[in-house]
């Protein structure tokens, strides 16, 4: 069945003449005659709700204006139109209210997103794209308030590499695929960490994207090479490093880490970037493959790293480790910070057939390859479906939650 929405009027309404509440509020709808220039959407008649109402909490940036992958989130609202029904609202922390939001709706006949009021959702998606947001008032205020009305809250954070790196050295089975790594507080760490190593990363604790990393190699005449993804600068001694660098890598937090000799594909090192979802249990969604090209200090795409087929560099024992890991991964995240229903993780194998994990996402970019992202959406369309008690079209089976 549809549901209508009158810009004018703010009104959700329905042609049936049977009553239906909308949204985690119960707002009862109106029933009306549908009008060819009122918005309509699919949705779910389940007893006497229909839904499910999947609200996206984004946030807006220093000019005020709503920021999020807007690519995904219509994706998503398309592919819920092409199942049984439902509506995606967009919004940011602070337009949430007792029993309403104010939020955007993708309209697929305009083909644009409109501001719409709507009930409180069913169910609330975090991608929110800034840590500070996170940090602020009115998204910590929103958590609390949808925690108290038994609102489904997912993905609740971003994760901090440290913790995560503490969180996983805890697990027999993922503590022998992490690569060396500490915290960096003093001149003392670095100056440790590298004549141990020879070769180390420093990386933002709160980083993103592969940005402000640091690959740093000792060389045998003892001089020292800096490289970033843009330049290599050259130092005669460990003093001078630490003299350039102090103030940049003491203001925020980094970790040291430990660079792994990477296996090769024709030339450059490579690693995967797999995502994960939640289907009864962690599954596989999809493998990239992430080649370094024009620098070595990180394949990340925007920074000069090239796409690579998985097919490509596959073997039946990347296929057995990745199953085994993402697992584990789910599990230990969603005890930590609360369901999980979507991760990436970055991962490599070295020259001897070691695997590493280097970290975890919990806020996956978008996939270049677009047979990953077409996978990704059917799954978190189940997940909004699982998690809102919507029946799904052609859901096998019944999901349940790790355990907590």
């Amino acid at each position: 069945m549809n549901i209508y929405y009158d810009s004018e009027k703010e009104c959700w309404y329905t042609a049936s003449r049977d009553t239906y509440l909308f949204g985690a509020s119960n707002m009862c709808l109106a029933n009306l005659m549908p009008a060819a220039n009122h918005a309509a959407f699919p949705i779910v008649p389940h007893e006497d709700k229909v839904g499910p109402l999947i609200g996206i909490m984004i946030a807006r940036n220093k000019h005020n204006k709503l920021i999020g992958n807007g690519e995904l989130f219509k994706q998503l609202q398309e592919k819920l139109q092409q199942h049984a029904g439902g509506i995606i609202v967009i919004f940011p922390p602070e337009n949430l209210q007792t029993e309403k939001l104010t939020g955007y709706i993708f309209c697929s006949s305009r083909n644009s997103w409109i501001k719409a009021i709507t009930p409180l959702p069913n169910i609330v998606y975090n991608r929110v794209p800034f840590r500070k947001t996170e940090k602020q008032e009115p998204f910590q205020t929103a958590v609390s308030f949808l925690k108290e009305q038994g609102i489904p809250f997912f993905n609740a954070s971003f994760i901090n590499k440290w913790e995560l790196h503490q969180l996983f050295r805890d697990s027999p089975f993922l503590k022998e695929h992490l690569p060396k790594t500490t915290l960096l507080k003093q001149k003392e760490d670095f100056a440790d960490f590298l004549l141990t190593y020879k070769n180390i990363y420093l990386k933002p604790v709160e980083g993103f994207k592969g940005k402000n990393i640091y690959r740093i190699r000792l060389k045998q005449n003892d001089s020292i090479h800096v490289s970033t993804t843009e330049e290599t600068k050259y130092y005669s001694s460990l003093n001078q490093v630490w003299e350039q660098y102090q103030q940049d890598w003491l203001q925020r937090e980094y970790l040291l880490q430990e660079e792994i000799d990477g296996a090769l594909y024709n030339g450059n090192r490579y690693d995967f970037r797999l995502l994960v979802t939640f289907e009864n249990r962690y599954v596989l969604t999809g493998v990239g493959v992430r080649q370094s090209t024009q620098q070595n200090v990180t394949t990340h795409i925007p920074s000069g790293g090239k796409l690579l087929s998985y097919q490509e560099v596959q073997q039946k024992e990347h296929d057995l480790f990745f199953k085994k890991i993402v697992d584990h991964c789910g599990i230990l995240l969603t005890q930590k910070y609360g369901f999980t229903g979507e991760f990436s993780i970055d991962a490599c194998v070295d020259k001897n057939g070691q695997y590493y994990l280097f970290e975890v996402n919990a806020k996956p970019m978008l996939f270049d390859e677009k047979e990953i992202e077409e996978k990704r959406c059917q799954q978190l369309i189940k997940l909004f479906y699982s998690l809102t008690n919507f029946p799904f079209q052609n859901k096998s089976q019944e999901m349940t939650h790790p355990k907590t």
